[in-house]
């Protein structure tokens, strides 16, 4: 027989990349799955509110949705690392300019400074959903 209980999702690294050339912009996030037991809690929460609301007949606003897609990306970051894409000082094709930044700072990892990139960069904001939906990635052979 072979035991499927060690089957569980893993946390993995993903890397941003440009919206158009599809080249890394030098932005890792350390990402666990959708459905990794942290994230369980979060879930019912969400859950709840959406159900208490619809009892009263009233149904969520597409803001709060977003709100609460956003809360759940956000934990299941676990964290962001900003680098130079072209290496470092004395690496060939290195370029010091190439170092990302927004809004001319390296944000730290928090909730503030990540709902403050997503909600400007939905581009980026999507590919981190893509990411999340891709459940096989999550998986170790």
């Amino acid at each position: 027989m072979a035991d499927i209980s060690n089957l569980v999702p893993t946390a993995r690294e993903i890397e941003i990349k440009h919206p158009v050339t599809d080249d890394p912009i030098g932005i890792r996030i350390d990402l666990c799955s959708i459905d990794d037991p942290k994230l369980k809690a979060l879930k019912r929460q969400m859950t709840d509110k959406r159900n208490k609301a619809a009892m009263k007949g009233s149904p969520l606003k597409a803001s709060d949705i977003e709100q609460n897609e956003n809360t759940l990306m956000f934990n299941a970051c676990e964290g962001w690392h900003w680098y130079n894409p072209t290496g470092s000082e004395g690496d060939d094709g290195y370029d010091p300019d190439a170092m990302p930044d927004f809004d001319g700072e390296v944000p730290d990892f928090n909730q503030r400074n990540f709902f403050r990139v997503i909600d400007r960069l939905q581009w980026m904001r999507r590919q981190i959903a893509t990411e999340l939906d891709e459940e096989k990635d999550f998986f170790q052979l």
